[in-house]
């Protein structure tokens, strides 16, 4: 697959979304594929994806998982490729996922998580891509010489502890505004030399952010089910073990924080001890949307 272009997260996960699909009606057969890579994956000419059967390929070791055949970390190594022109292996891998994948990235950092228990299954790969994009039938058609790639689903917490229960982004909320309501109406926007002041909210500035980083992991970590309303719905409905990861942090201390307002993001690293012992300390990307004069985490990424 040398020499195919890098795609935007938007159209890699729409071409692969149809390969996501097919893995996971393998796994659901009690099968593994035990071949991923962007050599098992074909685009036929009205520019879908398809998934080769494994006995026309052979495993290829930059997409093989360290310690054992792992078909979802095979297929996110395609996700990376695809997204970043590099497969997560060997010298000068990408050492940054969440900067360089967009809203994938936390599809990818779960993806390629060296315990298989902490990667998403085949389905929930592929529900995470199909909540955020529409389905190849529904869409333009990519061209056939773009790289193929596998699917992703809504994510719910796999179970790890902390802030990465966090890792979902395939929500519907935007990750920043629109500037003006014709942006999404689609009507033409008012000449800026007579239209009315808004009385909308001001967009915070990056203290009122960094603010609410530490606000938030107080709330969540004091007051679980408090925590649990500062997400969107959208957000809540992926986080369905919020409560009992938040209930087993311990003494979390916000150690550094930025904020990024353009971005509606902010980012802190924080460390906590665990409820049956140990701490840790992990680096968190909260990205943020204004509901009135409130506002709520719509996505987040854990390193």
């Amino acid at each position: 697959m040398s020499g195919y272009g890098v795609l935007s997260a938007d159209d890699a996960a729409r071409l692969l979304l149809p390969v996501a699909e097919s893995l996971a009606s393998v796994h659901a057969a009690a099968a593994r594929h035990g071949a991923i890579s962007p050599a098992a994956i074909e685009v036929g000419t009205d520019g879908r994806a398809l998934l080769v059967d494994r006995t026309r390929v052979t495993p290829d070791p930059a997409y093989t998982a360290p310690g054992g055949a792992d078909d979802v970390w095979s297929l996110t190594a395609v996700l990376l490729h695809a997204t970043t022109g590099r497969p997560p292996t060997g010298e000068g891998a990408p050492p940054d996922v969440p900067r360089t994948t967009g809203w994938l990235a936390p599809l990818i950092e779960l993806g390629l998580r060296p315990d298989p228990q902490d990667r998403p299954s085949a389905a929930e790969f592929a529900d995470y891509l199909r909540a955020r994009v529409a389905p190849p039938a529904e869409s333009r058609s990519l061209p056939v010489g773009a790289l193929v790639l596998a699917g992703a689903a809504v994510l719910a917490l796999l179970g790890v502890v902390g802030a990465a229960l966090l890792f979902t982004g395939g929500d519907e909320e935007p990750r920043t505004r629109p500037e003006s309501p014709a942006a999404t109406s689609g009507e033409p926007e008012d000449d800026p030399t007579t239209a009315e002041p808004s009385d909308g909210p001001a967009p915070p500035t990056a203290a009122e952010l960094e603010n609410f980083a530490r606000d938030y992991v107080a709330t969540a970590s004091g007051d679980p089910g408090l925590g649990f309303t500062w997400l969107t719905a959208a957000y809540q409905q992926r986080s369905p073990r919020y409560r009992e990861v938040w209930s087993s942090i311990r003494d979390p201390r916000v150690l550094s924080v930025s904020a990024d307002p353009r971005a509606m993001s902010v980012s802190y690293r924080y460390r906590y001890r665990l409820a049956g012992g140990g701490s840790r300390t992990e680096d968190i990307t909260l990205f943020l949307v204004q509901d009135g004069e409130r506002l709520l985490i719509a996505d987040a990424t854990a390193r």
